[in-house]
């Protein structure tokens, strides 16, 4: 783990259970993602130094904790700018805008804890606005979280964030997270299309057939897709068709699990009812989703 690894020219990634990214400029280091906390911080900088690399800036693909966690660390240690995208710049200033996106209200301070906010960023800027090598691409990956982008360096190695899971990753935790579950099939798309020398992923290990990787994602989207409208044939209150999700895919729910996959499920809710395939009932003062 922590290990420093060369796909490029420039290009480095530092192996961690969120891929670091780096892009080396002149001596300075462009850090793509930090990690989900400044223990992790600090091991990116001891990367740096064994190599006489300086940081230069932070480039957060998206918001989520386990991207941004060692980002007030390293600017208060070396005052480098922070980059992103859209709303996720303000979720990044403020950690626990995440927190209550998933509980849908001010969350209790279980939710309130490492794995769901950080120590708040400053002047965090628009990727569109930092001075990037040339070469570099911005590439929208909107769905996982609604501002989320991937990089193509001028080595043409693309860092996807979290818009692909592995098969193996998928296997463990069956369902993945994503904010707005229609955006992110419609990303799956225009992800499909890419090429590049190289994928790293922000979890697991990189890749170079990127169909394969969309393919699995798409199954395992239109997987959950389909058990919703077939268990909703019989209207469902959220509750009973979480407890099914969970039962089917034989899930531990815990309060943090029910949030995370919770948000899931309602952003296919969403996307469903959008789509005029399910609707919503009420009966007895009590919400059910039947599929039309």
């Amino acid at each position: 783990m922590f290990e420093c690894i060369q796909v490029g020219e420039n290009t480095y990634y530092i192996a961690n259970p969120v891929n670091v990214g780096l892009y080396i400029e002149n001596g300075g280091a462009w850090i793509i993602d930090t990690g989900i906390d400044a223990r992790v911080g600090k091991k990116i900088i001891q990367r740096l130094h064994e190599n006489n690399w300086k940081p230069k800036a932070i480039i957060n693909t998206h918001c989520h904790v386990d991207h941004v966690g060692a980002n007030a660390w390293l600017q208060k240690e070396f005052n480098i700018p922070v980059y992103s995208n859209g709303m996720d710049c303000y979720f990044i200033e403020h950690t626990i805008l995440s927190s209550m996106a998933l509980w849908g209200a001010f969350p209790p301070k279980c939710l309130q804890g490492t794995l769901f906010t950080a120590q708040d960023s400053k002047n965090v800027q628009s990727i569109y606005d930092a001075p990037l090598p040339k070469g570099f691409e911005i590439i929208p990956f909107s769905g996982h979280s609604l501002y989320m982008f991937g990089l193509r360096t001028p080595d043409n190695i693309v860092f996807t964030a979290d818009e692909l899971c592995s098969a193996h990753i998928l296997e463990k935790y069956k369902i993945a997270f994503n904010y707005c579950l229609e955006l992110y099939y419609k990303s799956l798309e225009d992800a499909e299309k890419l090429t590049a020398k190289l994928f790293v992923p922000a979890h697991g290990e990189p890749f170079t057939d990127i169909k394969e990787y969309v393919a699995v994602n798409r199954k395992a989207v239109l997987e959950v897709h389909s058990l919703i409208l077939e268990k909703c044939k019989t209207p469902q209150s959220f509750d009973m068709l979480l407890q099914y999700i969970f039962n089917h895919y034989e899930l531990n729910m815990t309060l943090a699990q029910h949030a995370i996959v919770g948000s899931t499920i309602r952003s296919y809710l969403a996307w469903l009812t959008d789509d005029e395939l399910i609707e919503p009932v009420v009966e007895n003062n009590m919400l059910y989703w039947r599929t039309k």
